[in-house]
Formats: C-alpha cells, sequence, structure tokens
C-alpha cells in the first residue's frame, strides 16, 4: 500500500511498532510480508501507520451459537463434580456478579 500524501511523522517504525503491540520485530516482518499489515519502505527502512497496526492487533470477536454455548455448557455441568451447597452459592455468586458487569 503507498502513502504518498502522508508525511514520515504518520508512521511507526518496526522497534516502535513492536513496543506499541508486544510482538517482535521478527513476527511483524513475517506479518508484513504475509501482507496481513501493509506497510511502506522508505530509504531501506519499513514503516507502518498505527492505525494499520491496531487494526491487526485488535481481538476479534468470537461468536458462537446459543445453541452450541448450551450444549457445552450442559456437558460441563455433567462432568463436573458435586458441589456443597456453600459452594454452589460462591459459584452463583460468582457468575451473577460477572454478567451484571461487577
Amino acid at each position: 500500500m503507498l502513502y504518498s500524501s502522508a508525511s514520515l511523522i504518520d508512521f511507526l517504525d518496526l522497534p516502535a511498532a513492536s513496543e506499541r503491540s508486544n510482538y517482535g520485530v521478527s513476527t511483524i516482518r513475517r506479518h508484513i510480508k504475509a501482507g496481513l499489515i501493509p506497510a511502506v519502505k522508505i530509504k531501506g527502512r519499513v514503516y507502518v501507520k498505527p492505525e494499520d497496526l491496531d487494526a491487526f492487533v485488535a481481538p476479534a470477536p468470537i461468536v458462537v451459537a446459543d445453541t452450541t454455548l448450551k450444549d457445552w455448557a450442559a456437558r460441563m455441568a455433567a462432568k463436573a463434580p458435586a458441589f456443597r451447597p456453600e459452594q454452589r452459592d460462591v459459584i452463583v455468586s460468582a457468575f451473577t456478579s460477572s454478567l451484571r458487569g461487577e
């Protein structure tokens, strides 16, 4: 991808991209070579746009059908050991708080 109208200040060199993304420089180079991260080469140095890097490292949402989740939960419940009432209360409380966003 060419960025003819952008100045060098709009780019990150690979060490800065590595710091920003927590990926190693060689890993970033590999993803650039694979075409997964757009980059530009200027005077022998490789640069990436921060927004392109951020888009690459952003987590991708995982969408699973409700029936799949319900089937998984039923299998896990069937394999789980029996809980004492106080253990059950702690587990239910933890999930309830989590679902409420507490």
